[in-house]
């Protein structure tokens, strides 16, 4: 610690294992007194910090145990997202697979019902063409 003993924000921060803002709010608040200094900063009495807020325990230098923890939650959410995504994008998968067979039999469908459609089936050659026969010797004559 600087200035006889005297904790700053951030190594105040260090010895609680809360974050610079949470000190910082709790000193806006009136929760936690310290002194301003005329540059801004910020001293607080050991004493009336731990007041506030436990001390972090054992040899611990910086937030080695708050950063581990952070990261340990971090990477166990960043876990199930990645789980969530992977189920995603296999019923996006499956999704598609759906909508390609659906896409096929209706093609297949269409190419049918064209053919019915544009196909001109053969003209009887006895009922037909005997009645043009007939129907053309009549306005003849």
């Amino acid at each position: 610690m600087r200035n006889g003993m005297k904790h700053s924000l951030g190594t105040a921060a260090t010895a609680t294992g809360k974050s610079k803002t949470t000190i910082h709010r709790a000193i806006k608040s009136g929760k936690l007194s310290a002194l301003r200094r005329e540059d801004g900063t910020f001293e607080i009495d050991p004493a009336e910090l731990h007041r506030v807020f436990e001390p972090v325990t054992g040899n611990v230098t910086g937030n080695t145990n708050l950063e581990q923890s952070v990261t340990a939650n971090v990477t166990a959410l960043l876990e199930q997202e990645n789980e969530f995504l992977k189920q995603q994008l296999a019923r996006e998968r499956e999704f598609n697979r759906e909508l390609s067979a659906l896409l096929a039999n209706e093609s297949e469908e269409r190419r049918k019902l064209t053919a019915l459609l544009t196909h001109e089936p053969k003209q009887k050659t006895d009922g037909g063409e005997l009645w043009r026969k007939v129907f053309k010797k009549n306005t003849l004559s």
